[in-house]
């Protein structure tokens, strides 16, 4: 599993520019610390994440295919 993950966020850097996958890295250091700190900030994060996931979803399947 974890190396699932792994796999998956260096693909996802590879992709990004370097100035970009820095200040995403450290974000999501920052945003671990913060989780680790106030633990209750946990939940908040996953109800906006799944909420902003839910509004995708619907907006790719509203959204007109792209013509190539």
């Amino acid at each position: 599993m974890q190396t699932r993950l792994a796999g998956g966020i260096s693909a996802l850097a590879r992709g990004l520019s370097p100035v970009t996958a820095i200040v995403l890295g450290a974000l999501l250091i920052i945003l671990g610390i913060l989780i680790i700190l106030y633990p209750a900030l946990l939940y908040w994060m996953v109800g906006i994440g799944l909420i902003l996931g839910g509004v995708a979803l619907v907006a790719a399947v509203l959204a007109p295919p792209r013509s190539m």
